[in-house]
C-alpha cells in the first residue's frame, strides 16, 4: 500500500513539472539551505505510544519553479538530516525495540502550488500548498510517509536574473510501520506513523 501511494505521489510531482505551458514568464532554478528546525515522529499502536524528538535539524534542497501572473508552480527535491534529542516511551511491544537514540535522515520529493504577493518585482512574497512523499530512517523508523506542506518565503532580486530567498516551512506526514508476523504468518501488528517536522531556509534563485 505504501509503495502504491508513493508511486501515486512521484507521478504527481512529475505532472507538476509538466503542466506548465510555453507561455510561462519566469522559470527558476531555487538552491535552499535549511540551518535550523525542528523534527517530532509519533509512532501509535493498540495500546502503545512512541515519541522521538529530534534537534539540530537541517536541510539542502533544489527546486524548479515556475511562474506565471503570480501563480506557482513548484517541484522540490530535499536531504534532510537531525540529531536525537529524546523519547517518550509507552507500551511493551513485543516485537519492536522502542528504545532508539540515532539520528534521523530523511529524503522527500513536494509538488507545491501557489501564488506570489507582488509579482514580477524586485521583492516578492510567495505562499505555497504542497504535497509530496518522504523516505525515513534511523533508529526505529524506516518509512516512506505521505505528506502535506506549506511555506511562506520572501524573495529579493538582486538582478534581473539572481535573486536570494528567505522563509519558514512545516509539513507532516503520515505512514504505517509493518511490525511482526506471528510463528503461523497469520497475523501482522501494524502501527501508524506521524512525522512534523518545520524549519526556516534560505537560498539563492536563478533564473533560467
Amino acid at each position: 500500500m505504501e509503495k502504491l501511494l508513493f508511486t501515486f505521489v512521484v507521478i504527481t510531482m512529475f505532472a507538476f513539472s509538466m503542466n506548465a505551458s510555453a507561455q510561462d514568464k519566469v522559470r527558476s532554478l531555487n538552491l535552499g539551505f535549511a540551518p535550523y528546525g525542528y523534527n517530532h515522529v509519533k509512532i501509535n499502536g493498540k495500546d502503545d505510544k512512541f515519541i522521538y524528538d529530534y534537534k539540530s535539524y537541517w536541510n539542502a534542497s533544489v527546486g524548479y519553479e515556475r511562474q506565471i501572473k503570480g501563480v506557482i508552480a513548484l517541484t522540490e527535491f530535499t536531504y534532510a538530516s537531525a540529531k536525537f534529542d529524546k523519547y517518550d516511551v509507552t507500551g511493551v511491544p513485543q516485537y519492536f525495540n522502542p528504545y532508539h537514540s540515532e539520528d534521523i535522515t530523511s529524503y522527500s520529493l513536494f509538488g507545491y502550488v501557489g501564488k506570489t504577493i507582488n509579482p514580477n518585482k524586485r521583492i516578492q512574497f510567495p505562499l505555497y500548498i504542497g504535497v509530496g512523499g518522504e523516505y525515513l530512517e534511523g533508529g526505529p523508523i524506516h518509512n516512506i510517509t505521505i505528506d502535506i506542506a506549506a511555506k511562506a518565503r520572501v524573495k529579493f532580486y538582486v538582478s534581473d536574473n539572481i535573486g536570494i530567498f528567505g522563509g519558514v516551512s512545516g509539513r507532516y506526514g503520515y505512514g504505517t510501520k509493518k511490525e511482526s508476523e506471528s510463528s503461523n504468518g497469520n497475523k501482522t501488528t501494524y502501527y501508524n506513523l506521524g512525522n512534523t517536522m518545520w524549519y526556516l531556509d534560505a537560498g539563492i534563485v536563478f533564473g533560467i
